[in-house]
């Protein structure tokens, strides 16, 4: 798939109307009324930005100024505590605790820190336990109408995640090993190039939820998302048809759910994100629930890249239902290697939970029927 420019996107957000009604609290979670769902705050801040930089009135400010990072741990699971690289009284003055495992959620393109995707994942680990889960914001640049603009600052966003990681380790004793970044979309490769940027240490994981293409497929792997950026690096691929990136060489192991293609749940049954990146965002609802129940998703193993993207991959001696070898994400990372076709019900849960895979044929993505539908109604 070829790069798609600003206003391409400005024409479709604009084609496919809202999605969902903001919805604001003072509480954040995957509930009503607790995480935000709506386009209309997308667009605005898009057109802002574009705006800003036309007219030269767009602020220039440093890193620290531009990103946010919120903590929440199970002694406050609902209302975020700030935290700031280099800000010791900030962090002792917060539930942050060295003993728990940190998991870190970093937004994609157009994202926010406060969406019903990153409520779901945030959840789902403090249903398991004790963990410090921190949510990136980094909404000032992703709000912005250009992805190959946006695509530019990433190196400088993950230089300031690896900023914060070191300053938890040397003020807390955290391990590195114990630290696990979820990136969705371009949020993958901010994932990637934070690994990087730890070398020598070595982050404990990388789940990378359907990682972005568009400008990342020309990159090589010193520039994207790579297999040896943590300890173990899995992507979960649900959209090749739009926004998401194709290649299995950016991780160790890549689960192509539904063949990477059309979701069956979808255009969004989930009632949280915009209906044509329903797939796009799958990949985000899939890992919170393997999260919250890690035998959810069996796989089957595929011969080669070539065997999924032609829908060839296959259940041992043809049948269409097998029992899977490994199962896609969950909590802890179990390293995995290779690439593995899933299956997925049409309705929470998505996962089959009885250890088998179901062969399925590929669906078509329900992008373009969304546009049409939307185009009728009009």
């Amino acid at each position: 798939m070829g790069s798609l420019t600003g206003m391409h996107i400005l024409f479709w957000f604009l084609l496919l109307g809202p999605a969902g009604t903001l919805v604001a609290g003072q509480y954040f979670a995957y509930a009503p009324g607790k995480c935000e769902v709506s386009i209309s705050d997308v667009i605005q801040g898009m057109v802002s930005t574009e705006l800003g930089i036309i007219l030269g009135t767009r602020p220039r400010l440093p890193q620290s100024k531009l990103l946010q990072y919120d903590l929440y741990t199970p002694l406050n699971p609902e209302e975020r505590q700030l935290l700031r690289p280099g800000d010791v009284s900030m962090l002792k003055n917060s539930h942050f605790n060295p003993k728990w495992p940190v998991r870190v959620s970093i937004h994609g393109w157009a994202g926010k820190s406060t969406s019903c995707s990153n409520a779901a994942i945030k959840d789902a680990y403090l249903s398991r336990g004790n963990f410090n889960v921190i949510i990136l914001d980094w909404s000032r640049q992703a709000l912005d109408i250009s992805y190959p603009r946006v695509s530019k600052q990433l190196p400088a966003i993950a230089a300031n995640v690896a900023k914060m990681l070191r300053f938890l380790h040397e003020n807390t004793g955290v391990p590195y090993e114990q630290i696990y970044l979820v990136g969705h979309s371009a949020g993958s490769h901010i994932s990637g190039l934070t690994g990087k940027m730890m070398r020598p240490q070595r982050l404990g994981a990388i789940f990378a939820l359907d990682p972005a293409g568009l400008t990342q497929l020309s990159l090589g792997p010193e520039d994207r998302l790579a297999p040896d950026d943590a300890i173990y690096v899995e992507s979960i691929h649900t959209d090749l048809t739009l926004l998401g990136n194709p290649s299995t060489k950016i991780s160790q192991a890549s689960f192509f759910a539904n063949w990477g293609l059309g979701q069956p749940h979808c255009p969004n049954a989930t009632a949280t994100e915009f209906d044509f990146v329903c797939d796009h965002f799958a990949a985000m609802f899939y890992f919170a629930e393997s999260v919250r129940r890690p035998k959810s998703f069996p796989a089957v193993r595929c011969g080669s890249a070539k065997a999924v993207h032609t829908a060839t991959c296959s259940c041992p001696g043809g049948s269409r239902t097998c029992t899977g070898d490994e199962f896609m994400g969950g909590e802890p990372a179990i390293p995995r290697r290779g690439i593995f076709y899933l299956s997925t019900r049409r309705r929470m849960p998505y996962g089959s939970g009885d250890g088998q895979v179901y062969i399925q044929p590929p669906i078509p993505s329900t992008i373009r029927e969304t546009a049409k539908r939307r185009r009728r109604l009009r």
